[in-house]
């Protein structure tokens, strides 16, 4: 048995390794490195979207297994016809992305740098690498084969209920570049070691998973953010006091974003009066619970967070899905109204909110999770506006 030989059965180890992880995962294990040897401590429904899932892991050991067999034989050989020699590429790309994104996301929890820079680059150096071994390639055959990868990758993880549109659109202007960037380093490789694509590509695919495992043990806490939004209205504190305080019932917004599934408030109501009082907020995908810290009439109302609403419902073609990222993954710490009294004597009513999420890079994902939250403030602050300018 030669050393190529011994690298595929490793490999073929890693595999089924990480896929019985996600597998364990999915129906319920406890995070672990050997977590499908215990057996699930909180069994979770088989649901149509978990055996999708789990039908997506065994398929794509599956073709990793016919990749990495062909290898093996020997087998795989120069093409002359870019249409199967993308095929190839292409099959041996997605399979490492796919289980790289189900080992970070269900077996790790981990939503970082592994899965949203290092996995779509090294999916653009695997697929560059794999067409480079068939034919003759130039650098915009490796750009093409390496977005491709990535795109296609995107659907078969919503066609297998892994994630919804709106995160993998959101998490497509970040990915592209670091697979254009890994398509270009494959292609500089394959010009220089000839013969030997296929092997690194095989070594890719047996590392690449174990990043996100990695990652998960290393990874920081998260930072508090803070979101301030502000509104004048033509009324004295006092009455937008009041307006606050009374119960809000609101229309569903125009926003595109909202429509498509990302949570926004319905209503909202104080239970009580003073630091005893608790506010509610219901938003599309549950409730808001804010017992009240600070009752500062009439300048000042902060809360503490005690129950958060799922971020958003994933448009998806399933009833549900279950992603992780959508529990405790973007999670609101502390809300605040502050009325400031204005020279002309109306007020100007500012919505802070501090929050949390646990997703890498950081500053990337705040700039989406600033504007939702800018959003469900001016959502929120013209509803208080309104009443209290129709206030008698």
């Amino acid at each position: 048995m030669n050393g190529r030989r011994i690298l595929i059965g490793i490999v073929m180890l890693g595999v089924v390794h990480n896929a019985l992880r996600v597998i364990a995962s999915i129906l319920g294990a406890q995070w672990g490195y050997f977590n499908y040897l215990n057996g699930p401590r909180n069994p979770v429904p088989l649901d149509f979207a978990r055996g999708m899932e789990i039908f997506g892991v065994v398929a794509v050991v599956g073709l990793l297994i016919l990749f990495m067999r062909a290898l093996w034989r020997r087998a795989v050989g120069p093409s002359s016809a870019m249409w199967s020699s993308s095929i190839w590429a292409l099959l041996a790309a997605i399979p490492l992305g796919l289980l790289a994104v189900m080992v970070s996301t269900s077996a790790d929890k981990t939503y970082g740098w592994m899965l949203f820079v290092i996995t779509p680059f090294l999916m653009g150096m695997v697929a560059t690498l794999a067409l480079a071994n068939q034919r003759p390639i130039t650098l915009g055959d490796a750009l093409v084969v390496s977005l491709l990868s990535v795109l296609l990758l995107g659907g078969v993880l919503m066609a297998l209920a892994v994630e919804g549109v709106i995160c993998l659109g959101m998490a497509v202007p970040i990915a592209l570049i670091p697979a254009i960037i890994g398509g270009a380093v494959g292609y500089a490789i394959s010009g220089k070691k000839k013969n030997h694509g296929a092997v690194t590509a095989l070594l890719i695919i047996g590392i690449a998973p174990f990043g996100g495992t990695i990652e998960s043990a290393l990874q920081p806490g998260a930072e508090l953010f803070a979101v301030s939004t502000s509104i004048e209205i033509a009324a004295p504190p006092q009455r937008v006091w009041q307006t606050v305080l009374q119960p809000a019932k609101l229309a569903m917004p125009a926003d595109l974003m909202f429509r498509a599934g990302v949570a926004y408030p319905l209503a909202s109501h104080i239970e009580g009066a003073g630091p005893s009082a608790t506010r509610y907020c219901d938003f599309s995908t549950g409730k808001l619970v804010e017992p009240v810290l600070l009752w500062n009439e009439p300048t000042q109302l902060r809360f503490t967070v005690a129950s958060n609403p799922l971020p958003m419902q994933e448009w998806t073609p399933y009833a549900r899905i279950h992603p992780p990222h959508l529990e405790g993954f973007l999670v609101s710490r502390q809300g605040e109204f502050k009325l400031e009294p204005l020279a002309n004597g109306g007020t100007r009513l500012v919505a802070t909110t501090w929050y949390q999420h646990h997703l890498w890079p950081s500053r990337y994902w705040q700039l989406w999770s600033d504007h939702i939250i800018h959003s469900v403030h001016r959502i929120v602050l013209q509803n208080v506006s309104d009443r209290a300018l129709a206030y008698k």
